[in-house]
């Protein structure tokens, strides 16, 4: 049992543990697969660790499928929380970000065409990440994606702990650091993520990322500069997307009251639920298994 990794050179693998090879720049993701006996048919667990880093990205993928770069394809969760097949985003949100410190364990269930792919945090279950159905491809195997020279993840196989365990919990978890989605008529969601001692990551998207860092000093909450991709919003949306900016560049306070979130800008006040985000993705949704 060992990693096989890439051919770039910016993927290290020693036992259990791979990491990034320290590259910077464009060319920098290291990718590797790991090579056991726990394929095929049947239900397969592991453990990730993750040693150092965050933002990396990990799930299962084919050997024929594995390779540089965006050459890997497979069914992944990572960045900011997202699903993704390698290439494409399946699913923006749909869990929380991990980074150093986390063990992320992964349940792989294969019976003939029919294939989930659950994942859970620190012992504590985020569901079914991927659901698919009519898919007969080679074995599944572990496979991580690292961006960064922090990188590293040290992998161990784990129990099978039954599918129970990996569904998420019901209602949210306690503070404010989570994905809620808006309630009402204009749906969204929104990604609060903490960054240090009273500060957090505050995003959003509607045609485009939108994002900004907020502080708490004495209570009171502030924003920074909104930074936002450059897409052109179709006219549909420029309203909606006007509004959100407005809405993370004016927060002063931001609080649970129960289930829900709410975030004041001034006179105006949004109340969010807890994200639906852990619906599993389908076949449909990962573009290599349709090729």
């Amino acid at each position: 049992m060992s990693w096989t990794v890439d051919d770039s050179g910016n993927a290290v693998g020693s036992g259990g543990e791979v990491k990034h090879g320290g590259a910077v720049g464009a060319e920098k993701k290291g990718n590797a697969i790991w090579m056991d006996e726990q394929v095929g048919e049947g239900v397969h667990c592991w453990t990730l660790e993750v040693l150092g880093g965050n933002g990396m990205w990990i799930g299962v993928g084919t050997e024929d499928n594995f390779g540089s770069g965006y050459k890997l394809k497979g069914l992944l969760y990572g960045g900011p929380g997202n699903l993704s097949d390698g290439g494409a985003l399946v699913s923006g949100h749909w869990g929380p970000k991990y980074g150093q410190g986390d063990k992320i364990g992964m349940r792989l269930e294969v019976s003939g065409d029919h294939t989930t792919l659950s994942f859970s945090k620190n012992g504590s279950g985020l569901g079914v990440a991927f659901d698919i159905s009519g898919w007969k491809g080679g074995p599944l195997r572990p496979v991580v994606s690292l961006d960064s020279p922090d990188d590293s993840i040290m992998i161990s196989i784990m129990q099978d702990c039954g599918l129970q365990a990996m569904s998420s919990a019901e209602g949210p978890a306690p503070g404010i650091a989570g994905s809620w989605q808006l309630d009402g008529k204009d749906i969204w969601q929104l990604s609060i993520e903490q960054s240090g001692a009273e500060q957090w990551r505050v995003s959003a998207t509607v045609a485009n990322n939108l994002g900004c860092s907020v502080t708490e000093e004495n209570g009171v909450f502030s924003a920074g500069p909104v930074m936002s991709t450059m897409m052109m919003p179709p006219p549909e949306l420029q309203p909606l997307e006007t509004s959100v900016t407005q809405l993370l560049s004016g927060i002063t306070n931001i609080a649970r009251d129960g289930e829900k979130l709410i975030i004041t800008a001034g006179d105006r006040s949004e109340k969010f639920s807890v994200a639906s985000g852990s619906t599993p993705a389908t076949k449909d949704q990962v573009r290599w298994m349709n090729n």
